[in-house]
Protein backbone atom coordinates (compact mmCIF):
# COMPACT_ATOMS: atom_id res chain seq x y z
CA UNK A 1 0.00 0.00 0.00
CA UNK A 2 1.26 3.50 -0.84
CA UNK A 3 2.58 5.39 2.16
CA UNK A 4 0.42 8.36 3.07
CA UNK A 5 2.03 11.76 2.66
CA UNK A 6 2.03 14.12 5.63
CA UNK A 7 2.67 17.77 6.42
CA UNK A 8 6.21 18.61 7.48
CA UNK A 9 5.13 20.91 10.33
CA UNK A 10 2.07 21.94 12.30
CA UNK A 11 2.39 25.46 10.84
CA UNK A 12 2.13 24.07 7.32
CA UNK A 13 -1.01 22.12 8.23
CA UNK A 14 -2.63 25.22 9.72
CA UNK A 15 -1.62 27.55 6.88
CA UNK A 16 -2.87 25.24 4.11
CA UNK A 17 -6.10 24.62 6.05
CA UNK A 18 -6.59 28.37 6.44
CA UNK A 19 -5.85 28.83 2.73
CA UNK A 20 -8.63 26.38 1.90
CA UNK A 21 -11.05 27.97 4.37
CA UNK A 22 -10.55 31.66 3.59
CA UNK A 23 -11.20 31.81 -0.12
CA UNK A 24 -12.89 34.62 -1.95
CA UNK A 25 -16.09 34.17 0.03
CA UNK A 26 -14.67 36.07 2.99
CA UNK A 27 -13.66 38.95 0.72
CA UNK A 28 -16.49 39.33 -1.77
CA UNK A 29 -19.51 37.81 0.00
CA UNK A 30 -18.99 38.72 3.64
CA UNK A 31 -18.60 42.52 3.12
CA UNK A 32 -21.84 42.76 1.15
CA UNK A 33 -23.78 40.70 3.67
CA UNK A 34 -22.38 42.79 6.51
CA UNK A 35 -23.74 45.88 4.76
CA UNK A 36 -27.08 44.23 4.03
CA UNK A 37 -27.74 42.49 7.36
CA UNK A 38 -26.80 44.93 10.08
CA UNK A 39 -23.08 45.66 10.24
CA UNK A 40 -21.68 44.81 13.67
CA UNK A 41 -24.77 42.79 14.62
CA UNK A 42 -24.25 40.45 11.68
CA UNK A 43 -20.49 40.19 12.37
CA UNK A 44 -21.13 39.19 15.99
CA UNK A 45 -23.59 36.52 14.85
CA UNK A 46 -21.18 35.09 12.29
CA UNK A 47 -18.41 34.89 14.88
CA UNK A 48 -20.73 33.17 17.35
CA UNK A 49 -21.98 30.61 14.84
CA UNK A 50 -18.46 29.98 13.57
CA UNK A 51 -17.44 28.68 17.00
CA UNK A 52 -20.79 27.10 17.86
CA UNK A 53 -21.34 25.35 14.53
CA UNK A 54 -18.63 25.57 11.87
CA UNK A 55 -15.60 24.74 14.03
CA UNK A 56 -17.29 21.57 15.39
CA UNK A 57 -17.97 20.39 11.83
CA UNK A 58 -14.36 21.24 10.90
CA UNK A 59 -13.23 19.07 13.81
CA UNK A 60 -15.38 16.21 12.49
CA UNK A 61 -13.79 16.45 9.06
CA UNK A 62 -10.29 16.39 10.52
CA UNK A 63 -11.15 13.39 12.71
CA UNK A 64 -12.73 11.38 9.89
CA UNK A 65 -9.85 12.23 7.55
CA UNK A 66 -7.13 11.24 10.01
CA UNK A 67 -9.04 8.27 11.40
CA UNK A 68 -9.45 6.76 7.94
CA UNK A 69 -6.15 8.03 6.48
CA UNK A 70 -8.18 8.68 3.33
CA UNK A 71 -9.85 11.45 1.33
CA UNK A 72 -13.58 11.99 0.93
CA UNK A 73 -13.59 9.38 -1.84
CA UNK A 74 -13.02 6.49 0.55
CA UNK A 75 -13.02 7.61 4.18
CA UNK A 76 -16.65 6.59 4.70
CA UNK A 77 -15.82 3.20 3.16
CA UNK A 78 -13.03 2.65 5.68
CA UNK A 79 -14.85 3.78 8.82
CA UNK A 80 -18.48 2.75 8.26
CA UNK A 81 -19.82 -0.37 9.99
CA UNK A 82 -20.34 -3.38 7.74
CA UNK A 83 -23.66 -3.42 5.94
CA UNK A 84 -24.23 0.35 6.14
CA UNK A 85 -24.36 2.75 3.19
CA UNK A 86 -22.63 5.87 4.51
CA UNK A 87 -20.20 5.67 1.61
CA UNK A 88 -22.94 6.89 -0.74
CA UNK A 89 -22.44 10.36 0.74
CA UNK A 90 -18.92 10.40 -0.66
CA UNK A 91 -20.24 10.70 -4.24
CA UNK A 92 -22.32 13.70 -3.24
CA UNK A 93 -19.31 15.39 -1.66
CA UNK A 94 -17.03 14.59 -4.60
CA UNK A 95 -19.55 16.27 -6.89
CA UNK A 96 -19.58 19.25 -4.51
CA UNK A 97 -15.81 19.70 -4.77
CA UNK A 98 -15.98 19.76 -8.55
CA UNK A 99 -18.98 22.11 -8.47
CA UNK A 100 -17.12 24.50 -6.19
CA UNK A 101 -14.17 24.74 -8.55
CA UNK A 102 -16.42 25.01 -11.61
CA UNK A 103 -17.37 28.56 -10.60
CA UNK A 104 -14.57 29.42 -8.19
CA UNK A 105 -11.73 28.98 -10.66
CA UNK A 106 -13.41 31.41 -13.05
CA UNK A 107 -13.44 34.16 -10.42
CA UNK A 108 -9.81 33.30 -9.57
CA UNK A 109 -9.06 33.93 -13.24
CA UNK A 110 -10.67 37.36 -12.99
CA UNK A 111 -8.43 38.14 -10.00
CA UNK A 112 -5.40 37.11 -12.06
CA UNK A 113 -6.59 39.27 -14.95
CA UNK A 114 -6.88 42.31 -12.69
CA UNK A 115 -3.46 41.56 -11.23
CA UNK A 116 -2.06 41.94 -14.75
CA UNK A 117 -4.10 45.12 -15.22
CA UNK A 118 -2.71 46.51 -11.96
CA UNK A 119 0.86 45.74 -13.04
CA UNK A 120 0.28 47.52 -16.35
CA UNK A 121 -1.31 50.55 -14.67
CA UNK A 122 -4.56 50.07 -16.57
CA UNK A 123 -6.64 50.75 -13.44
CA UNK A 124 -4.97 54.04 -12.55
CA UNK A 125 -6.85 57.28 -13.14
CA UNK A 126 -9.86 55.69 -14.82
CA UNK A 127 -13.36 57.00 -14.13
CA UNK A 128 -16.26 54.96 -12.78
CA UNK A 129 -17.76 54.27 -16.25
CA UNK A 130 -14.33 53.29 -17.55
CA UNK A 131 -13.87 50.83 -14.67
CA UNK A 132 -17.21 49.25 -15.60
CA UNK A 133 -16.25 49.16 -19.28
CA UNK A 134 -12.99 47.37 -18.46
CA UNK A 135 -14.84 44.77 -16.39
CA UNK A 136 -17.42 44.16 -19.10
CA UNK A 137 -14.71 43.92 -21.75
CA UNK A 138 -12.81 41.24 -19.83
CA UNK A 139 -15.81 39.11 -18.83
CA UNK A 140 -17.26 39.46 -22.32
CA UNK A 141 -14.10 38.11 -23.96
CA UNK A 142 -14.48 34.35 -24.13
CA UNK A 143 -10.90 33.68 -25.21
CA UNK A 144 -9.36 35.85 -22.51
CA UNK A 145 -11.46 34.47 -19.65
CA UNK A 146 -10.81 30.90 -20.85
CA UNK A 147 -7.05 31.46 -20.90
CA UNK A 148 -7.16 32.98 -17.40
CA UNK A 149 -9.18 30.01 -16.14
CA UNK A 150 -6.71 27.56 -17.71
CA UNK A 151 -3.80 29.43 -16.12
CA UNK A 152 -5.33 29.01 -12.64
CA UNK A 153 -6.12 25.32 -13.17
CA UNK A 154 -2.68 24.62 -14.64
CA UNK A 155 -0.91 26.50 -11.82
CA UNK A 156 -2.87 24.73 -9.09
CA UNK A 157 -2.41 21.31 -10.63
CA UNK A 158 1.31 21.97 -11.11
CA UNK A 159 1.64 22.50 -7.35
CA UNK A 160 -0.28 19.27 -6.73
CA UNK A 161 1.93 17.45 -9.25
CA UNK A 162 5.03 18.09 -7.12
CA UNK A 163 3.43 16.54 -4.04
CA UNK A 164 2.11 17.66 -0.68
CA UNK A 165 5.29 19.02 0.91
CA UNK A 166 7.20 20.21 -2.17
CA UNK A 167 4.15 21.59 -3.95
CA UNK A 168 0.90 22.31 -2.09
CA UNK A 169 2.48 22.94 1.32
CA UNK A 170 5.29 25.16 0.07
CA UNK A 171 3.14 27.25 -2.27
CA UNK A 172 0.23 27.55 0.18
CA UNK A 173 2.37 28.52 3.16
CA UNK A 174 4.34 31.28 1.46
CA UNK A 175 1.43 32.68 -0.52
CA UNK A 176 -0.70 32.91 2.62
CA UNK A 177 2.09 34.66 4.52
CA UNK A 178 2.38 37.20 1.69
CA UNK A 179 -1.39 37.63 1.66
CA UNK A 180 -1.46 38.37 5.38
CA UNK A 181 1.33 40.94 4.99
CA UNK A 182 -0.43 42.71 2.11
CA UNK A 183 -3.73 42.66 3.98
CA UNK A 184 -2.19 44.33 7.04
CA UNK A 185 -0.64 47.06 4.89
CA UNK A 186 -3.91 47.76 3.08
CA UNK A 187 -6.05 47.86 6.21
CA UNK A 188 -3.62 50.26 7.95
CA UNK A 189 -3.98 52.56 4.97
CA UNK A 190 -7.76 52.18 4.98
CA UNK A 191 -8.36 52.94 8.65
CA UNK A 192 -6.07 55.99 8.59
CA UNK A 193 -7.92 57.72 5.73
CA UNK A 194 -9.84 60.92 6.58
CA UNK A 195 -13.50 59.97 7.10
CA UNK A 196 -12.73 56.31 7.81
CA UNK A 197 -14.25 56.68 11.30
CA UNK A 198 -17.79 56.24 9.94
CA UNK A 199 -16.77 52.93 8.43
CA UNK A 200 -15.39 51.78 11.77
CA UNK A 201 -18.61 52.83 13.52
CA UNK A 202 -20.62 50.80 11.03
CA UNK A 203 -18.47 47.73 11.69
CA UNK A 204 -18.42 47.84 15.48
CA UNK A 205 -21.69 49.45 16.58
CA UNK A 206 -24.72 47.10 16.21
CA UNK A 207 -27.49 48.25 13.90
CA UNK A 208 -30.96 46.74 14.38
CA UNK A 209 -32.44 48.24 11.21
CA UNK A 210 -31.68 45.02 9.33
CA UNK A 211 -33.87 43.04 11.77
CA UNK A 212 -36.80 45.36 11.12
CA UNK A 213 -36.22 45.14 7.36
CA UNK A 214 -35.51 41.41 6.96
CA UNK A 215 -36.76 39.84 10.18
CA UNK A 216 -34.69 38.39 13.01
CA UNK A 217 -34.78 34.81 11.77
CA UNK A 218 -33.54 35.68 8.31
CA UNK A 219 -30.58 37.61 9.73
CA UNK A 220 -29.76 34.66 12.02
CA UNK A 221 -30.12 32.22 9.15
CA UNK A 222 -27.79 34.19 6.89
CA UNK A 223 -25.18 34.46 9.66
CA UNK A 224 -25.29 30.71 10.30
CA UNK A 225 -24.91 29.94 6.61
CA UNK A 226 -22.04 32.41 6.31
CA UNK A 227 -20.19 30.75 9.19
CA UNK A 228 -20.50 27.34 7.55
CA UNK A 229 -19.38 28.66 4.17
CA UNK A 230 -16.53 30.67 5.68
CA UNK A 231 -14.73 27.54 6.90
CA UNK A 232 -15.48 25.48 3.75
CA UNK A 233 -16.89 22.59 5.77
CA UNK A 234 -19.34 19.95 4.65
CA UNK A 235 -17.90 18.39 1.50
CA UNK A 236 -14.63 16.88 2.65
CA UNK A 237 -12.38 19.70 1.44
CA UNK A 238 -10.89 19.94 4.93
CA UNK A 239 -10.93 16.20 5.70
CA UNK A 240 -8.09 15.61 3.26
CA UNK A 241 -5.78 17.73 5.40
CA UNK A 242 -6.74 15.72 8.46
CA UNK A 243 -5.59 12.60 6.59
CA UNK A 244 -2.18 14.24 6.11
CA UNK A 245 -1.83 15.22 9.80
CA UNK A 246 0.25 12.98 12.05
CA UNK A 247 -1.08 11.34 15.23
CA UNK A 248 1.27 13.16 17.59
CA UNK A 249 -1.08 16.09 18.14
CA UNK A 250 -4.71 16.23 19.26
CA UNK A 251 -7.12 17.84 16.79
CA UNK A 252 -9.28 20.18 18.88
CA UNK A 253 -6.72 22.97 19.18
CA UNK A 254 -5.91 22.73 15.45
CA UNK A 255 -9.55 23.16 14.40
CA UNK A 256 -9.99 26.02 16.87
CA UNK A 257 -6.84 27.76 15.59
CA UNK A 258 -7.95 27.51 11.96
CA UNK A 259 -11.34 28.95 12.95
CA UNK A 260 -9.72 31.87 14.77
CA UNK A 261 -7.38 32.66 11.86
CA UNK A 262 -10.23 32.45 9.36
CA UNK A 263 -12.34 34.88 11.38
CA UNK A 264 -9.33 37.14 11.84
CA UNK A 265 -9.01 37.40 8.06
CA UNK A 266 -12.73 38.20 7.84
CA UNK A 267 -12.32 41.11 10.26
CA UNK A 268 -9.15 42.32 8.56
CA UNK A 269 -10.85 42.30 5.15
CA UNK A 270 -13.76 44.28 6.55
CA UNK A 271 -11.36 46.79 8.10
CA UNK A 272 -9.63 47.12 4.76
CA UNK A 273 -12.80 47.71 2.72
CA UNK A 274 -15.40 49.58 4.81
CA UNK A 275 -13.37 52.51 6.18
CA UNK A 276 -12.05 53.26 2.69
CA UNK A 277 -15.51 52.98 1.13
CA UNK A 278 -16.99 55.35 3.72
CA UNK A 279 -14.03 57.73 3.46
CA UNK A 280 -14.66 58.32 -0.24
CA UNK A 281 -18.43 57.89 -0.22
CA UNK A 282 -18.29 55.01 -2.69
CA UNK A 283 -21.36 52.74 -2.56
CA UNK A 284 -20.83 49.14 -1.54
CA UNK A 285 -21.56 46.48 -4.13
CA UNK A 286 -22.21 42.74 -4.04
CA UNK A 287 -19.85 39.95 -4.99
CA UNK A 288 -17.72 40.58 -8.01
CA UNK A 289 -18.89 44.18 -8.19
CA UNK A 290 -17.09 44.82 -4.90
CA UNK A 291 -13.78 43.34 -6.04
CA UNK A 292 -13.65 44.57 -9.60
CA UNK A 293 -15.81 47.72 -9.69
CA UNK A 294 -15.87 49.26 -6.20
CA UNK A 295 -12.25 48.62 -5.21
CA UNK A 296 -10.66 50.25 -8.31
CA UNK A 297 -12.76 53.37 -7.64
CA UNK A 298 -11.58 53.41 -4.02
CA UNK A 299 -7.93 53.13 -5.02
CA UNK A 300 -8.28 55.83 -7.65
CA UNK A 301 -9.52 58.18 -4.94
CA UNK A 302 -6.31 57.59 -2.95
CA UNK A 303 -2.90 59.15 -3.53
CA UNK A 304 -0.58 56.44 -4.85
CA UNK A 305 -3.43 54.50 -6.44
CA UNK A 306 -1.04 52.36 -8.51
CA UNK A 307 0.68 50.79 -5.51
CA UNK A 308 -2.55 50.24 -3.54
CA UNK A 309 -4.26 48.58 -6.50
CA UNK A 310 -1.21 46.42 -7.15
CA UNK A 311 -1.04 45.31 -3.51
CA UNK A 312 -4.75 44.51 -3.38
CA UNK A 313 -4.90 42.45 -6.56
CA UNK A 314 -1.65 40.70 -5.66
CA UNK A 315 -3.21 39.63 -2.36
CA UNK A 316 -6.50 38.71 -4.03
CA UNK A 317 -4.67 36.52 -6.54
CA UNK A 318 -2.63 34.83 -3.80
CA UNK A 319 -5.62 33.97 -1.59
CA UNK A 320 -7.89 32.86 -4.43
CA UNK A 321 -5.18 30.72 -6.00
CA UNK A 322 -4.18 28.99 -2.76
CA UNK A 323 -7.81 28.13 -2.03
CA UNK A 324 -8.31 26.68 -5.51
CA UNK A 325 -5.04 24.75 -5.20
CA UNK A 326 -6.09 23.29 -1.82
CA UNK A 327 -9.37 22.00 -3.27
CA UNK A 328 -7.52 20.66 -6.33
CA UNK A 329 -5.34 18.65 -3.94
CA UNK A 330 -8.55 17.04 -2.71
CA UNK A 331 -9.45 16.07 -6.29
CA UNK A 332 -6.00 14.61 -6.87
CA UNK A 333 -6.26 12.61 -3.62
CA UNK A 334 -9.69 11.35 -4.70
CA UNK A 335 -8.17 9.84 -7.84
CA UNK A 336 -5.33 8.29 -5.85
CA UNK A 337 -7.53 6.82 -3.11
CA UNK A 338 -10.49 5.75 -5.25
CA UNK A 339 -8.77 4.40 -8.34
CA UNK A 340 -5.22 3.74 -7.15
CA UNK A 341 -3.70 6.23 -9.58
CA UNK A 342 -0.27 7.68 -8.99
CA UNK A 343 -0.16 11.36 -8.00
CA UNK A 344 1.13 12.32 -11.43
CA UNK A 345 -1.58 10.39 -13.26
CA UNK A 346 -4.36 11.77 -11.06
CA UNK A 347 -3.03 15.32 -11.51
CA UNK A 348 -2.92 15.09 -15.30
CA UNK A 349 -6.40 13.54 -15.58
CA UNK A 350 -7.90 16.12 -13.24
CA UNK A 351 -6.14 18.93 -15.10
CA UNK A 352 -8.00 18.22 -18.33
CA UNK A 353 -11.23 17.19 -16.60
CA UNK A 354 -11.39 20.39 -14.56
CA UNK A 355 -10.70 22.61 -17.57
CA UNK A 356 -13.63 20.97 -19.40
CA UNK A 357 -15.92 21.31 -16.37
CA UNK A 358 -15.03 24.99 -15.88
CA UNK A 359 -15.76 25.96 -19.47
CA UNK A 360 -19.55 26.35 -19.02
CA UNK A 361 -19.12 28.88 -16.18
CA UNK A 362 -16.45 30.67 -18.19
CA UNK A 363 -18.46 30.92 -21.41
CA UNK A 364 -21.84 31.65 -19.81
CA UNK A 365 -20.81 35.30 -19.51
CA UNK A 366 -19.89 35.73 -23.16
CA UNK A 367 -20.22 33.05 -25.85
CA UNK A 368 -23.20 31.39 -24.13
CA UNK A 369 -24.68 34.56 -22.65
CA UNK A 370 -27.88 33.95 -24.60
CA UNK A 371 -28.93 31.27 -22.10
CA UNK A 372 -28.96 33.79 -19.23
CA UNK A 373 -30.63 34.42 -16.90
CA UNK A 374 -31.48 31.06 -15.36
CA UNK A 375 -34.86 31.04 -13.60
CA UNK A 376 -35.81 28.15 -11.30
CA UNK A 377 -39.06 28.23 -9.28
CA UNK A 378 -39.19 31.98 -9.72
CA UNK A 379 -35.63 32.50 -8.46
CA UNK A 380 -33.34 34.31 -10.89
CA UNK A 381 -29.70 33.30 -11.30
CA UNK A 382 -27.93 35.85 -13.53
CA UNK A 383 -25.63 33.22 -15.04
CA UNK A 384 -24.45 29.64 -14.61
CA UNK A 385 -21.64 30.51 -12.21
CA UNK A 386 -24.10 32.03 -9.76
CA UNK A 387 -26.30 28.94 -10.02
CA UNK A 388 -23.34 26.72 -9.10
CA UNK A 389 -22.65 29.04 -6.16
CA UNK A 390 -26.20 28.44 -4.92
CA UNK A 391 -25.84 24.66 -5.25
CA UNK A 392 -22.66 24.61 -3.18
CA UNK A 393 -23.57 27.19 -0.52
CA UNK A 394 -27.17 26.27 0.15
CA UNK A 395 -27.28 22.55 -0.65
CA UNK A 396 -23.92 20.77 -0.71
CA UNK A 397 -22.33 22.35 2.38
CA UNK A 398 -25.27 22.00 4.81
CA UNK A 399 -26.24 18.51 3.60
CA UNK A 400 -22.64 17.33 3.69
CA UNK A 401 -22.15 18.83 7.17
CA UNK A 402 -25.30 17.13 8.42
CA UNK A 403 -24.09 13.77 7.14
CA UNK A 404 -20.73 14.22 8.86
CA UNK A 405 -22.42 14.91 12.20
CA UNK A 406 -24.83 11.97 11.89
CA UNK A 407 -22.04 9.65 10.78
CA UNK A 408 -19.74 10.54 13.66
CA UNK A 409 -22.35 10.32 16.42
CA UNK A 410 -24.88 7.75 15.23
CA UNK A 411 -24.82 4.27 16.75
CA UNK A 412 -25.03 2.95 13.18
CA UNK A 413 -22.17 5.17 12.06
CA UNK A 414 -18.61 5.68 13.24
CA UNK A 415 -19.84 6.43 16.74
CA UNK A 416 -18.92 8.84 19.54
CA UNK A 417 -16.28 6.57 21.11
CA UNK A 418 -14.30 6.25 17.88
CA UNK A 419 -14.60 9.98 17.24
CA UNK A 420 -13.40 11.04 20.69
CA UNK A 421 -10.53 8.53 20.57
CA UNK A 422 -9.32 9.98 17.26
CA UNK A 423 -9.74 13.62 18.25
CA UNK A 424 -7.82 13.12 21.50
CA UNK A 425 -5.12 10.86 20.04
CA UNK A 426 -1.64 12.28 20.64
CA UNK A 427 0.25 13.88 23.50
CA UNK A 428 0.14 17.55 22.50
CA UNK A 429 -2.74 20.01 22.28
CA UNK A 430 -6.13 20.33 23.94
CA UNK A 431 -8.38 17.42 24.78
CA UNK A 432 -11.91 17.68 23.47
CA UNK A 433 -14.37 17.82 26.43
CA UNK A 434 -16.59 14.75 26.59
CA UNK A 435 -19.18 16.93 28.36
CA UNK A 436 -20.03 18.38 24.93
CA UNK A 437 -21.43 15.06 23.68
CA UNK A 438 -25.09 16.15 23.89
CA UNK A 439 -24.35 19.44 22.16
CA UNK A 440 -22.42 17.80 19.32
CA UNK A 441 -24.90 14.96 18.91
CA UNK A 442 -28.17 16.90 18.94
CA UNK A 443 -27.74 20.69 18.83
CA UNK A 444 -25.26 20.90 15.96
CA UNK A 445 -27.27 18.71 13.54
CA UNK A 446 -30.49 20.54 14.44
CA UNK A 447 -28.88 23.88 13.60
CA UNK A 448 -27.54 22.57 10.29
CA UNK A 449 -30.96 21.16 9.44
CA UNK A 450 -32.54 24.56 10.06
CA UNK A 451 -29.98 26.25 7.80
CA UNK A 452 -30.86 23.87 5.00
CA UNK A 453 -34.65 23.83 5.28
CA UNK A 454 -35.34 27.47 6.09
CA UNK A 455 -32.75 28.58 3.57
CA UNK A 456 -34.67 26.81 0.82
CA UNK A 457 -38.01 28.07 2.14
CA UNK A 458 -36.69 31.61 2.16
CA UNK A 459 -35.13 31.30 -1.28
CA UNK A 460 -38.00 29.70 -3.17
CA UNK A 461 -41.20 30.35 -1.17
CA UNK A 462 -40.93 33.51 0.92
CA UNK A 463 -38.81 35.47 -1.59
CA UNK A 464 -39.30 33.59 -4.88
CA UNK A 465 -38.72 36.53 -7.21
CA UNK A 466 -35.40 37.71 -5.88
CA UNK A 467 -32.01 37.63 -7.56
CA UNK A 468 -29.43 35.36 -5.98
CA UNK A 469 -26.46 37.16 -4.43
Amino acid sequence: MRERESFSTRLSFIMVSVACAIGLGNIWLMPFRVGEFGGALYIFMVIAFAFLLAVPVLLLEYAVGRGSNQSIATHYHVLQPKGTKWHLASYFCIAGNYLLLMFYVVVCGFALGYFFKAIGGQLVGVSGPEVTAQWNAMTGNGLQTTLLMIAIVAGGMAACFFGLQKGVERVGKYMMLMFFALLIILLIRGVTLPGAYEGLRFLFIPNTDAIQQHGLFRVIHMAMGQALFSLSVGMGSMAIFGSYFKKERRLFREAFTVGVLDLAVVILCLLMIFPAAFAFGIPRAAGEGLLFLTMPNIFNAMPGSYIWGLLFYSGLTFVSFTTAMAVMENLVAIGMDKFGWTRKKSTIINLFLLILLCLPSTLTRNVWSGINPIIIFGQTFPHLGVFFTFLVMELVLPIGSLVYVLFCFSKKGWGWNNFIAEVNAGNEGWKFPTSLRFYMTYIVPLAIFLILIFGLVQRFILFPRGIFI
